[in-house]
């Protein structure tokens, strides 16, 4: 055999090691696909899933890729439980009220009349709570997923078109509300409309509402600072939960120390989160005075007094609607409102 059909064939040789070799490297990473509501460009993606997914491929070698479809790429915001349910998505971010009644027991977390000062003790409350409520069997809502972490948004604003100084300001106008608000808003004469806040920007610049109920990150993160002119300081009517949560078979696909990294970066990212939230909801704020000129309105203390005594029924009515259909709602209410004190306590100063 002459050296160049050797060293043809060692080349040739060499080229299908490396291609194999390669397969097998590619074989060991994991993808998961990942999908959230929130755009590409919003601080949830942008400072919080980001760097989620970083720490978790950093801390697995490599390990574990992710994919992201932010901006309801993959999944609509009502669709992704659902679709990651069914295996459409890896993985996914969305709120539990964009599919009301499929959450009982996580509305509780959304009801009105919480301390809730700021997005770091709510965070800390509802995820701390799910655990303390799954122990007592309670979190049924969640057995066709592997919940990962909750987090959530602490106090929000009305966010208006026009000025709202008084219960008759708001009084008939129809508002973006979900969650846990929708019958304190009820009772203040609102006309709720539920959509996910991905759809709010155009529902407000096209008057399909006139108003929405949320924290004042939105301004900045999803534009609607451009389509509201005033913001009406209502900590106390708003509370919206999140949850970050993985089809059940591959989570159960994945190696056990995959697994473990994964639990122990989201319980991490339960506080990251919501200081995350926090200080994007004070940014917000500030974005929406100073770029585009939104006024800032604060209700006198007897108008306040008003509208805290009309939404006084609301949680005992959730009280009595929720042990109708079977389960313990005074006790749910008395374990949130008591992790609401404690976190309260422990970040009210944040």
């Amino acid at each position: 055999m002459n050296k160049k059909v050797i060293l043809f064939l060692l080349i040739a040789s060499l080229a299908v090691f490396l291609l194999f070799a390669g397969c097998g490297e590619q074989d060991d990473v994991i993808e998961l696909h990942f999908a959230t509501f929130w755009p590409g460009t919003d601080f949830q993606v942008s400072e919080g899933h980001e760097a989620w997914m970083n720490d978790i491929e950093e801390r697995t070698d490599g390990q574990v890729r992710f994919v992201m479809h932010a901006g309801e790429a993959l999944l609509g915001g009502r669709e992704i439980y659902e679709g990651v349910v069914a295996g459409s998505a890896d993985l996914g971010t969305t709120c539990p009220s964009y599919t009301p009644g499929m959450f009982p027991v996580t509305e509780a977390f959304e009801l009105t009349g919480m301390q809730n000062p700021n997005a770091l003790a709510a965070s800390m409350t509802v995820n701390e709570g799910y655990k303390v409520l799954k122990e007592e069997g309670l979190m049924e809502e969640y057995d066709d997923v592997k919940v990962l972490m909750f987090w959530a948004t602490g106090p929000g604003d009305v966010m208006t078109t026009s000025p709202v100084e008084s219960l008759d300001d708001v009084e008939g106008m129809e508002m973006r509300v979900v969650g846990g608000s929708v019958s304190a808003m009820e009772e203040l004469g609102v006309t709720p409309v539920s959509m996910p806040m991905s759809e709010s920007y155009i529902a407000l610049d096209s008057r399909i509402v006139e108003g929405i109920l949320a924290p004042t990150d939105t301004l900045k993160g999803f534009g609607l600072a451009e389509v509201v002119d005033y913001v009406t300081k209502t900590p106390y009517l708003y509370n919206m939960v999140f949850m970050k949560v993985m089809n059940q078979q591959k989570w159960d696909s994945l190696p056990p120390d995959v697994q473990e990294v994964i639990e122990e970066v989201s319980e991490e990212y339960v506080m990251e989160y919501g200081k995350l939230r926090a200080d994007h909801t004070i940014e917000g704020l500030e974005y929406g005075k100073q770029e585009h000129g939104i006024e800032v309105l604060e209700l006198t203390s007897e108008e306040e007094s008003i509208w805290l005594e009309k939404i006084k029924p609301v949680v005992e009515e959730w009280i009595e609607k929720t042990e109708d259909a079977g389960l313990p709602g005074r006790e749910i209410v008395d374990t949130v409102r008591e992790l609401d004190e404690k976190f309260a306590d422990e970040h009210g100063d944040y």
